[in-house]
């Protein structure tokens, strides 16, 4: 089942995957990492992974 995740947009609208080639921004804390996606339709997305 995890194996079938995709990071996608989230803007109204739009479906798009988001690739590591999006990733503008990458976070660690000792609570996990977080990920910036900026899409090509100009919203930015933001992943949590603990």
């Amino acid at each position: 089942m995890l194996d079938e995740l995709a990071c996608t947009c989230d803007a109204e609208g739009c479906t798009r995957t988001l690739t590591d080639a999006d990733c503008m921004l990458v976070y660690r804390t000792e609570a996990g990492e977080r990920r910036a996606y900026e899409c090509a339709c100009g919203e930015v997305t933001v992943t949590v992974h603990r």
